[in-house]
């Protein structure tokens, strides 16, 4: 909620304003800089995330504060009055009010967006809620951003203290009410929901810290060598087994083999046995075996020779797969963090260049003690304007994905 007044008379006022020139250029460069952010998330499909929609219509309130109401604004520094009718000054703070609205309450489905992504990144990632999700969110800060500001099209601002040749907010009411629905509010809720994103990344950090890593890798490895001791004990400790002999070739130029050796005593008929039980969990060539060699007592001897290859590709498929899909999750875990970040800053900066000015307009219209000079007034105003601008700066600064396509943009 940006006024557009001016409140120091045209006697006082220069015929021109050299800050003019200035404040021309600030609006070329929040013009060139938010077309810029949405051209490249329109054509590179790297960009085309629910983030960079949110991203975009931040973009286009900036770019709709830039041309529609920023111009009046170097018209009241340089002239110093208003000279049209109230009608359409109501219009001009209508606009005012619903996209600086509009850009806070971005910032605030921004923050919930990253939540989402963060603490529940498989709802996230579902492609249909994702554009579903982000086209509601955006259909909601717009419709909330007008409802906001559409009274003063109703004659919310027309009081009898209300002057016709400024153009600001006559109301002290209406002043409370929008800074208030326009900014304190969204403001609380997108630092709260920013801390529950530091809440829900600690705590993966913790989970995902190298000594946590380090104890399950030596809790495998223990698991691991029970497992070997298993397996040896289950080869020879069983009463019905004799002899379990395993002999180990040198290594050689070729893939190491192993042969195995194993003689079962059974007491049942020897078609009964089940010789498959003796073979490890790898992938193996079942060498003919000899003949049964019939023995007293209805025992049968069983001697099996197994020649046992190099580790399975199968299996080594399997641990690649799981290690690609680790690496995968702290790659999109790494992304999220990077993204959220980058988003915090772009709401820090919004809160320095919009808080001064929230703070002195409450003050402006209900402190009578507090003396506020209209050139400070006109200061926090443009400081918040400036905001506008930066965000494009932050983008290429701390997104390499938008600093390559703004570079590809420009060089063509």
């Amino acid at each position: 909620m940006c006024p557009l007044s001016k409140s120091s008379s045209s006697a006082t006022s220069p015929p021109y304003n050299f800050y003019a020139v200035l404040l021309v250029l600030l609006i070329f460069c929040v013009v060139f800089g938010n077309v810029l952010v949405c051209v490249a998330v329109s054509r590179e499909r790297a960009l085309q995330t629910t983030t960079n929609y949110l991203i975009v219509s931040l973009a286009v309130s900036d770019l709709l504060l830039a041309t529609l109401v920023m111009p009046w604004g170097v018209y009241l520094e340089v002239v110093g009055e208003w000279r049209f009718s109230l009608i359409h000054c109501d219009i001009l703070l209508t606009l005012d009010v619903m996209m600086c609205t509009a850009s806070i309450l971005n910032l605030c489905a921004i923050s919930i967006d990253r939540y989402t992504a963060v603490a529940m990144p498989m709802l996230y990632n579902t492609r249909y809620s994702s554009r579903r999700r982000v086209a509601v969110m955006i259909a909601v800060v717009w419709f909330l951003s007008f409802a906001i500001s559409c009274p003063l099209l109703f004659g919310l601002n027309n009081t009898a203290s209300r002057e016709g040749t400024t153009c600001s907010f006559a109301d002290p009411a209406f002043v409370v009410y929008s800074s208030v629905a326009s900014f304190y509010v969204p403001f609380i809720v997108t630092l709260l929901v920013y801390a529950q994103i530091c809440v829900v990344l600690r705590r993966r950090g913790r989970r995902t810290a190298p000594p946590r890593r380090h104890g399950l890798h030596t809790q495998g490895g223990a698991e691991a060598g029970d497992g070997h001791r298993h397996r040896k004990n289950k080869c020879t400790q069983p009463e019905d087994v004799k002899l379990c002999t395993l002999i180990l070739r040198p290594a050689t130029a070729g893939p190491q083999r192993k042969k195995v050796t194993l003689v079962k005593e059974a007491v049942v008929h020897p078609l009964e046995v089940e010789p498959g039980q003796f073979l490890p969990q790898m992938e193996q060539s079942l060498a003919p075996p000899p003949a049964p060699q019939a023995s007293h007592a209805g025992r049968a001897r069983i001697s099996l020779a197994i020649s046992v290859g190099p580790a399975p590709r199968s299996g080594g498929r399997e641990r690649w797969g799981i290690t690609k899909e680790r690496v995968r999750g702290r790659l999109s875990q790494q992304k999220e963090r990077k993204a959220t970040q980058m988003l915090a800053i772009v709401l820090g900066v919004f809160i320095i260049c919009w808080l001064p000015f929230f703070l002195t307009h409450v003050l402006k219209a209900h402190c009578r003690s507090c003396c506020i000079s209209p050139s400070l007034y006109s200061a926090v105003t443009w400081l918040g304007y400036l905001n506008s601008a930066v965000n494009p700066v932050i983008y290429t600064t701390f997104n390499i994905e938008f600093r390559k396509a703004f570079i590809k943009i420009l060089h063509c």
